[in-house]
């Protein structure tokens, strides 16, 4: 049986020390609470020995997950009769934009991402730390709490 509390002291310690080697500005604090890393070192199990990606992969998980309802809001799958009410609240060229920029911000970190994994260049994961969550908490998360709502509103009046 895991020990959650030695595992979450060593993802803290971990993070602490990564930190200080990447020279990030983000806290633990703030990106458990956007992205609940806390929870993924326990689903996991483990603290990964290179951390920054485990933590990297959190967050783009946070912005990938999104990306296909957000798509489905501008190009509805034509045998999902949710998707097409949904789609139809979001009629106007600003609120298309408003996804479509959103879409756009979830793959520039889905490529940053991937392209992180490919080189491991810790400049890129320091960047992508904490532009990942100022993005999210500045841009993504008030763009979808605006959709969000506009779709919850919509479901009452069905």
């Amino acid at each position: 049986m895991i020990d959650k509390k030695k595992l979450l002291s060593e993802a803290e310690e971990s993070f602490n020390e990564l930190k200080d080697e990447l020279d990030f500005k983000t806290s633990y604090e703030e990106l458990d609470r956007e992205f609940s890393i806390r929870d993924s070192v326990l689903v996991t199990g483990f603290v990964s020995t290179e951390f920054s990606k485990q933590i990297c992969s959190r967050i783009v998980d946070f912005y990938r997950d999104w990306h296909g309802y957000l798509n489905n809001l501008l190009l509805p799958n034509p045998s999902f009769y949710a998707g097409q009410t949904e789609s139809k609240l979001f009629n106007s060229e600003d609120d298309r934009k408003r996804i479509w920029n959103l879409i756009t911000l979830s793959m520039k970190f889905s490529s940053m991402h991937s392209l992180n994994v490919l080189n491991g260049e810790k400049s890129i994961q320091a960047k992508f730390i904490d532009e990942g969550y100022n993005s999210w908490i500045n841009v993504f998360k008030p763009g979808l709490m605006y959709i969000l709502t506009k779709v919850s509103e919509g479901w009452k009046k069905e």
